[in-house]
C-alpha cells in the first residue's frame, strides 16, 4: 500500500465515508483463490487434446537480487540472512507487507496456496516493514502472524531500509512481491494484491522449477 493512498484514503473515510470502502472492495474484486484458479488451469491442460502448448514469454531476468541488511531480527526461524533461506530451496519468495494493510493481509491466502503447491522447493520470507508505529512491536507482529497464518520466515525491517532499497524509484508499496532463482537474479517484481499477480507468480516457479532458464 503506497503511504500516500493510506493518507488520502483516510481523509476519504472521513470524507465520504462509505464510498472508500467501496473502493477499497472493488480494487481486490477477485473471487477465485490462487489454488482454485490453478486447479483450473491443470484441468485445461489434460482436456487439450492435440498436445498443442501456448507460446509463453520468456520469464524475465531483472538482475541480481538484492540482500537484506541492518534487520531487527526474524521470526519463524532459525535462519539469519536471507542467504542462508535461499540456500536450502531451489526458489525463494519475497515480500514486503505489513500486518496492518489491507493489501497485504488479501495476499496471505495466495502465499499458502503457493507454499503447499511447491512445498520445499521454494520459501517465503515476508519482509515486514511497518507503516505504523503499532506494527513495529514485535509482539503485535507475533500474534498477528498467528491470526492471519503465516508460518513462514519473517525478517524484521522495523526501519523500512530494505523496503526502501529494494524499492526503485520515488514511491514504496505494500504489498511487493519478488521471485529470486537459484542463481540469486530476480524473476519477477510485482506490486499489488491481486489474485492474477499471484497466479503469475506460480506460474513463473512451476516454470522455473521444471527447468526453463
Amino acid at each position: 500500500m503506497n503511504p500516500a493512498i493510506t493518507r488520502a484514503l483516510a481523509v476519504t473515510v472521513l470524507t465520504l465515508g462509505i464510498g472508500a470502502i467501496v473502493w477499497v472492495v472493488v480494487d481486490n474484486d477477485d473471487d477465485a483463490t490462487v489454488a482454485e484458479v490453478r486447479a483450473e488451469q491443470a484441468a485445461n491442460d489434460r482436456e487439450t487434446a492435440d498436445g498443442a502448448t501456448e507460446e509463453l514469454e520468456p520469464i524475465p531476468v531483472l538482475g541480481p537480487a538484492p540482500t537484506l541488511t541492518g534487520l531487527d531480527g526474524w521470526l519463524n526461524t532459525d535462519a539469519t540472512s536471507l542467504e542462508e533461506i535461499r540456500a536450502d530451496h531451489k526458489l525463494t519468495v519475497v515480500q514486503f507487507w505489513t500486518f496492518g494493510c489491507v493489501n497485504c493481509r488479501n495476499t496471505i491466502e495466495a502465499l499458502k496456496d503457493i507454499r503447499a503447491e511447491f512445498g520445499d522447493d521454494i520459501e517465503i520470507v515476508g519482509v515486514h516493514a511497518p507503516e505504523f508505529d503499532y506494527e513495529a512491536d514485535v509482539d503485535n507482529i507475533i500474534e498477528a502472524a498467528a491470526d492471519l497464518g503465516v508460518v513462514w520466515p519473517i525478517a524484521l525491517d522495523t526501519e523500512k531500509r530494505n523496503f526502501h532499497r529494494w524499492q526503485e524509484g520515488p514511491q514504496a508499496w505494500w504489498p511487493t512481491v519478488y521471485l529470486i532463482d537459484g542463481d540469486n537474479q530476480l524473476r519477477m517484481q510485482q506490486r499489488g494484491d491481486g489474485t492474477k499477480h499471484y497466479v503469475r507468480l506460480a506460474e513463473s516457479i512451476e516454470r522455473l522449477l521444471a527447468g526453463e532458464a
